[in-house]
């Protein structure tokens, strides 16, 4: 409009022209906003998974396919440093299929723009990879990129890996996008030092449990490997029944500390050979009950401790400590309650010889509706066909349940 004398009218082409600008600016600015508020709205629900979730897996699906989704790009991936060798090992890339996820599963990064990510922990944008005197170094889908955003993924002060994003077509980076990628890398670089902080404690935890199992079993060479036998039938028969693979390592826990009140029973009373006295039968029954107030104060899982508190309750009723049935039977305390019985009846005790698998699968249908849930029964017996190496036969002979006091 340069020329145009001060205070001259503006003609009809000229406001028809100017119409169009402000209706062009006006949509620009809305789609501009509308684009900021949808990457605020992926941070915020990005950072309230992060907060909420130790599952590192699904922390890192969600947060690379809303990647995706917001920058609009054909494959984000995150990288994760390998501090022996200084590679890049592939944790997450939607986009790709399996098997090139297995053909990527570790990029060289020194010598690429992933190198100088990490050497400078800077975000680096590619325009055209073409034009560029570095390399990617991403063989399998070299030929498809043509433009990339790396950002470095770090955690107090450490640089942890690098953010992916990957387009096949020449793309200018807003400064926006690249603030929003960094962003999301800072809130991932929190989720996997968090992540791996839970899994040294879990591992430290995990080794605490089962060196409480040892030395229980420790009392008693006839118990001896039978809180871990039980541990690993519990999480076989939990995973066939559907359970969540939280469920199955609760339940894993459980059957490895069930017996764990035992440390309060007098060892005479778990090496006698002969029928219990009402006392004695009163002692060994207090276990589930001293095990449960053993593990509280630790701060274990709440299903944790009613599995070893429950664990000797029948599904018909008439168990202990509290004679409740059926349903208001915890199930993990129900499933141990099925593999428990199992090892102990197909293993030798003091007063006793193991009975043949055969006998062991025909007792737990006997009592099945009884003494156990008849699903959990279920469940042992198609893991016992499955797995035929357990399938060992002995000889010896069966006491009725009321004869075992509790011992198993």
């Amino acid at each position: 409009m340069d020329g145009k004398p001060k205070g001259a009218e503006f003609g009809e082409d000229e406001v028809r022209f100017l119409s169009v600008l402000r209706t062009s600016l006006a949509l620009a600015m809305d789609r501009g906003l509308e684009e900021n508020a949808a990457m605020l709205k992926k941070l915020i629900e990005v950072g309230q998974l992060i907060s909420s979730s130790l599952e590192m897996d699904v922390i890192i699906e969600y947060t690379l396919q809303s990647l995706k989704e917001v920058i609009g790009a054909k494959w984000c991936v995150l990288g994760l440093r390998d501090k022996e060798t200084g590679e890049m090992v592939l944790k997450g890339s939607p986009g790709a299929s399996k098997e090139l996820q297995v053909e990527a599963e570790r990029v060289p990064a020194e010598g690429t723009i992933l190198g100088e990510v990490l050497k400078t922990a800077q975000p680096l944008t590619v325009e055209d990879l073409e034009k560029y005197d570095s390399s990617l170094r991403l063989s399998y889908w070299s030929k498809d990129i043509r433009s990339v955003a790396v950002v470095p993924v770090q955690s107090r002060g450490k640089i942890l890996g690098a953010l992916i994003v990957c387009t096949p077509f020449p793309r200018y980076w807003e400064e926006n996008e690249v603030g929003y990628l960094s962003i999301i890398a800072s809130q991932v670089g929190l989720a996997i030092e968090n992540a791996q902080l839970y899994e040294s404690l879990r591992e430290y935890y995990m080794s605490v449990v089962k060196a409480l199992a040892a030395a229980l079993e420790a009392k008693d060479k006839y118990t001896q490997g039978h809180s871990f036998r039980v541990a690993r039938w519990a999480k076989a028969v939990a995973g066939e029944m559907g359970l969540s693979d939280k469920e199955q390592e609760m339940v894993y826990i459980g059957g490895l500390l069930h017996d764990i009140g035992k440390v309060g029973v007098r060892e005479y009373i778990l090496l006698k050979t002969s029928r219990l006295t009402p006392a004695e039968e009163k002692e060994i029954q207090s276990h589930p009950s001293v095990g449960a107030k053993i593990l509280e104060p630790a701060n274990l899982p709440k299903e944790v401790v009613e599995a070893v508190l429950y664990h000797h309750e029948d599904y018909g009723g008439g168990g202990y400590p509290e004679g409740i049935a059926g349903e208001k039977i915890p199930l993990l305390a129900r499933i141990i309650r099925v593999v428990d019985s199992y090892d102990a009846m197909n293993s030798d005790r003091p007063y006793r010889k193991a009975f043949s698998q055969k006998w062991v699968i025909e007792e737990l249908r006997r009592c099945s509706g009884k003494q156990f849930d008849p699903a959990v029964v279920e469940a042992m017996k198609k893991v016992l066909e499955r797995d035929k190496s357990a399938c060992i036969d002995f000889g010896g002979e069966w006491r009725p349940d009321s004869e075992l006091g509790g011992l198993e």
